[in-house]
């Protein structure tokens, strides 16, 4: 009873109380997405074979449109630099320099970080806002910078992802800058250190100052979090690649850009660099970062089985997702699905190719058998490395033949001289620490190098082709 009536005097309160109705306010409409990015894909053939295996190519493309200066949108940059005791002279000279100038060039209300490793990782400057006093202490914090020491890379890195992410621009670009001359001390902490930059959606441009740094890992680093790789051969190299990543990134038009592939029936794609497959016929890409007027041009090498005469062949479906900077529309997405036609008729399969497509279909695959060539090379597999470039050899000059393509003859002569500096590479025998003991397992290992005019060739060779795969205009 006494529940009841405790019921009932809550009920007779609430009622007492509850206010007279009014009209209920409209809610906002969303923002609009204003459609600066477009996504279009393309097969290389209108046909394939009815009667046989197919290869071929899909080409994705995407496209940032125009913007206009003044909706740049801010921006959170860590400065991760390599102060080691190699960088002595001209190279943490022009080190110093070039980020003053980059300092300079920052808006006001932009936020940046630098950090620099050696034996250890110095935050030089926690993110700041900058303004007019804080360029003056910026400039005297790099003004401090002396080279000494070893090479904690993965240090550095780590403490460019805090600082970043600590002071993340939920509406701004948020992007480190890893440079470094050197292999790092340790490899164990940066695989979680780049999944943990991957998770944030944290692009990283990386450079590679001289011959004795990590080609392989930076290269990586960059591949795998959507940002670019930049091979210097010189320290005042450092400057120009500073202003070219500085204009991208305050043109931004979408962060976060992933791509997915989801395979037709029979269609299988080839292993390419920076594709993930991640099981049931999808691949994705992380594409990272796209400015304004940047075109993306993602070549994908397929196998299609064969099919009966007249059937169509449903290639792919790609889809694009992406965070919308300028409209802040939310989550943007683009698809865009490719088939074709499978026919009997040889002399129209042939004349269905389309040339411009089917020799950037040959230069992406010869861009993915260089790195994995050079790579094999560096671990000390120098004749699977040769055997790699051969292959390539053959397919691209057998295809300049085919289509008889000039681009492609000169592509078969830059890889004719690949080969013969792969045949210089020198592998180095791992030192022992004392008598008996084996190096330790967190150390990573010398890679193999080439006489210095070689290394010079073999990082430019491997730029280019990174910049192939990744779908940048050279």
């Amino acid at each position: 009873m006494l529940l009841w009536s405790s019921l009932a005097a809550c009920g007779s309160a609430h009622k007492a109380t509850t206010p007279t109705n009014r009209p209920s306010q409209p809610l906002a409409a969303a923002p609009a997405d204003p459609n600066l990015v477009t996504m279009t894909a393309e097969s290389t053939t209108a046909l394939v074979t009815a009667s046989s295996l197919t290869e071929l190519g899909l080409r994705v493309r995407i496209v940032g449109k125009a913007l206009p200066d003044a909706n740049r949108p801010p921006l959170n940059l860590g400065l991760v630099l390599d102060t080691s005791g190699s960088m002595e002279g001209k190279p943490i000279e022009a080190l110093r320099a070039s980020a003053k100038a980059l300092v300079g060039k920052l808006r006001d209300g932009d936020r940046l970080s630098v950090i620099a490793f050696h034996s250890r990782a110095d935050v030089l400057v926690n993110s700041a806002s900058i303004t007019a006093d804080t360029r003056k202490q910026i400039d005297k914090a790099i003004d401090g910078i002396q080279a000494r020491g070893t090479t904690d890379l993965a240090a550095g890195l780590a403490q460019g992802l805090s600082q970043v992410v600590s002071y993340r621009m939920p509406a701004g670009i948020n992007r480190i800058v890893l440079l470094s001359d050197g292999v790092p001390n340790t490899n164990v902490q940066l695989p979680g250190t780049i999944a943990a930059i991957q998770q944030n959606g944290i692009s990283v441009t990386s450079l590679g100052l001289g011959i004795d740094y990590d080609t392989q890992l930076m290269t990586q680093i960059a591949r795998d979090t959507g940002g670019a790789f930049h091979y210097l051969d010189e320290p005042e190299s450092i400057a120009a690649v500073f202003d070219e990543e500085l204009s991208k990134m305050t043109t931004v038009v979408a962060r976060n850009v992933q791509l997915t592939i989801e395979a037709g029936p029979g269609v299988a794609f080839q292993p390419m660099p920076g594709l993930t497959n991640v099981g049931n016929g999808k691949f994705t890409a992380v594409i990272g970062d796209l400015a304004a007027g940047e075109v993306r041009d993602l070549m994908f090498p397929v196998k299609v089985t064969a099919r009966g005469d007249g059937s169509t062949v449903e290639l792919a479906l790609a889809t694009l997702a992406f965070d919308d900077v300028i409209g802040k529309s939310g989550i943007g997405r683009r698809e865009a699905f490719v088939s074709t036609k499978a026919s009997s008729d040889a002399a129209a399969t042939a004349g269905a190719v389309k040339i411009g497509l089917e020799v950037a279909r040959i230069r992406a695959t010869a861009a993915g058998a260089t790195l994995e060539a050079i790579t094999l090379a560096r671990q000390g597999q120098v004749e699977p490395a040769r055997k790699r470039i051969a292959d390539a050899i053959k397919t691209v000059k057998a295809a300049a033949s085919r289509l008889k393509d000039e681009e492609l003859e000169q592509l078969g002569r830059e890889l004719d001289g690949l080969a013969k500096d792969l045949a210089k590479i020198v592998v180095p025998q791992q030192q022992i620490i004392g008598d008996t003991q084996p190096p330790r397992a967190d150390m990573p290992l010398v890679p193999a190098t080439a006489p210095a005019p070689i290394e010079h060739s073999l990082r430019k060779a491997e730029q280019k082709a990174s910049n192939v795969v990744r779908g940048a205009r050279n």
